[in-house]
């Protein structure tokens, strides 16, 4: 749920006339969301895979798209970023069938696309591809869960790919290096506190025994959700995925994880000295976890306060005050409680101290006052225009498809968000507002600039 939105009125005349064009957009955005009430078929196949099918024959394309319940949730300490240098593997290995690097180069002959990507919560691969070249890409894909030959050169190359990528994204880069010293200690025992890309020293360490266990473990069907969407005929898909797919064996439950983090009893504050021109700081308070009712809300709440020149962080911040350059909001979505973020880059002459407070005294005015119903009416339906937008296409539709019934355990849900996002009142922000903007529980941390620092 990230959103954007902006609306100004300065006269009774010029409220009368939005309020006006408000209720026409909620009753357009309403038919609007009825529409995205498509068609989607659930099926298990024999050993355990779920299948989603959604038919749409405006075009002659298709999106094939598979969600493996594994992220960097389910590494620990000395395998850290393992899901996500699988990932990496997955498109350069090859297997009995096919040559390694092959992959791409057949769906992209058939005029595709592929990608994927890799989480807290799950790794996902897709392809958008016409749609007479969907049996060829469940053969692919089949055949790359079914036996994926890793060659050592391969995985020597690949490790090598994703130390330079984290040296490049985090290491020598400001804000990748504040974002990973604030998640590590905002979480102390769940592995959010980890990232996804894995600490240095364990990518360097990881062995090709240990990617073999991992895919053992969690790339077995019953471990996975696939989701086709397109123009194709939902029982012949059906049959299609069987053939290619039901003989690939299952496998015994990957172990739980366990939701080990302890209450936080009090403000935790961290310090990152850097080569940077002037400060910046983060906070992180609490979050809900993605079933969470409170995540509606708290989505709401964030675009009040960070979305378009109109949202309260911008406004004070950036244009009444002019101490920041960029600030903004985000709330962390997970399976298990996140966590809402803040970011601000400081003015030159102006400290992080002076932003923190002024940040404090914005989310303090929520929490006594509230918001306006101006305020909550706008971020509806900037929340809700964009949601919908979101759906356009095979590939978001298939992909938001998978993230629901992985992260909210039913793709139905995704069906009902604008519903939810709709009942919000203007007590429910202030509500959520005190309960998750708790001082004793959000973590602090600084950028403090240093000359020739690494």
């Amino acid at each position: 749920m990230r959103f954007s939105r902006r609306c100004v009125c300065r006269c009774v005349a010029v409220f009368l006339l939005i309020q006006a064009l408000l209720l026409i957009a909620i009753g357009g955005l309403a038919a609007e969301a009825e529409a995205q009430q498509f068609p989607v078929s659930r099926y298990t196949i024999k050993n355990g895979l779920t299948v989603l099918i959604s038919e749409d024959h405006s075009l002659p394309v298709a999106c094939f798209c598979i969600f493996f319940k594994v992220g960097s949730r389910n590494e620990r300490p000395g395998i850290t970023g393992i899901s996500h240098l699988l990932e990496h593997l997955r498109f350069s290995c090859g297997t009995e069938k096919f040559a390694p690097k092959q992959f791409d180069r057949i769906i992209e002959a058939a005029g595709g696309y592929t990608n994927g990507g890799t989480t807290e919560d799950y790794t996902l691969y897709y392809e958008e591809f016409v749609s007479s070249a969907l049996e060829k890409v469940l053969e692919l894909e089949a055949d790359r869960m079914r036996e994926l030959r890793i060659e050592p050169e391969i995985f020597s190359r690949e490790v090598q790919v994703v130390t330079e990528e984290r040296l490049m994204g985090t290491d020598n880069d400001i804000y990748g290096t504040m974002s990973e010293q604030l998640f590590a200690n905002a979480y102390l025992a769940h592995p959010y506190r980890w990232p996804v890309i894995g600490w240095m020293g364990d990518l360097k360490a990881l062995s090709l025994e240990e990617v073999k266990a991992h895919i053992t473990t969690y790339y077995a069907p019953n471990n996975a959700v696939a989701i086709l969407v397109g123009d194709v005929n939902e029982a012949q898909s059906l049959a299609l995925i069987e053939k290619f797919f039901s003989d690939i064996p299952s496998q015994a439950a990957p172990p739980r994880v366990v939701n080990a983090e302890p209450v936080q009893r009090g403000e935790r504050r961290v310090w990152v000295k850097k080569e940077a021109e002037v400060p910046a700081f983060m906070i992180a308070y609490w979050g809900p976890p993605a079933k969470g009712e409170d995540l509606y809300p708290l989505s709401l709440l964030e675009t009040i306060l960070s979305e378009g020149e109109s949202s309260r962080i911008y406004r004070e911040l950036i244009y009444q005050q002019q101490i920041a350059t960029s600030a903004w909001a985000n709330l962390f979505e997970a399976i298990d409680p996140g966590r809402f973020c803040f970011y601000t880059q400081m003015k030159p002459g102006h400290e992080a101290k002076e932003g923190e407070e002024a940040l404090h005294r914005i989310l303090s005015d929520i929490q006594e006052k509230g918001v306006t119903p101006e305020e909550l009416q706008k971020a509806k339906n900037m929340a809700q225009a964009a949601f919908i937008q979101s759906m356009e296409g095979n590939g978001s539709r298939a992909r938001m498809l998978g993230t629901y019934e992985v992260l909210f355990g039913d793709y139905q849900e995704l069906f009902h968000i604008l519903d939810k996002l709709n009942k919000v009142r203007v007590e429910d922000i202030q509500r959520v507002a005190k309960a998750y903007f708790d001082p004793d529980r959000r973590t602090t941390l600084t950028l403090v600039p240093v000359k020739g620092a690494q």
